[in-house]
């Protein structure tokens, strides 16, 4: 409840580009507040290519996290040359999503 968490919104056409090669693709960090980790930054989910976690938002009991995917594999050449394929897999068209994930 009182670590701080955020997401990164580094552009498709950006992103792997030199200045933001070291980050990969973007995604969900969190900073603790407290313990042994207390102020280091963690990555807790990368998102797929091309995209960004939008609308970091905790089930009441904090329990669960849920995230946007927005726009995975915006910048594909074509539709033979997909960057992505979420959520579906292989053979199918990149879809926003709504994505859970369980915080213990």
């Amino acid at each position: 409840k009182e670590n701080l968490w955020f997401t990164s919104d580094i552009s498709g056409y950006s992103m792997k580009s030199d200045k933001y090669s070291s980050f990969k693709n973007n995604g969900l960090f969190v900073v603790s507040a407290s313990g042994k980790t207390a102020g280091s930054v963690i990555q807790v989910a990368s998102a797929p290519n091309n995209a960004e976690f939008t609308g970091p938002c905790f089930s009441p009991d904090f329990s669960s996290l849920f995230l946007s995917v927005q726009h995975p594999g915006e910048y594909s050449p074509d539709y033979d040359s997909l960057s992505s394929n979420w959520p579906d897999g292989k053979g199918h068209l990149p879809k926003p999503s709504i994505i859970e994930l369980s915080i213990k």
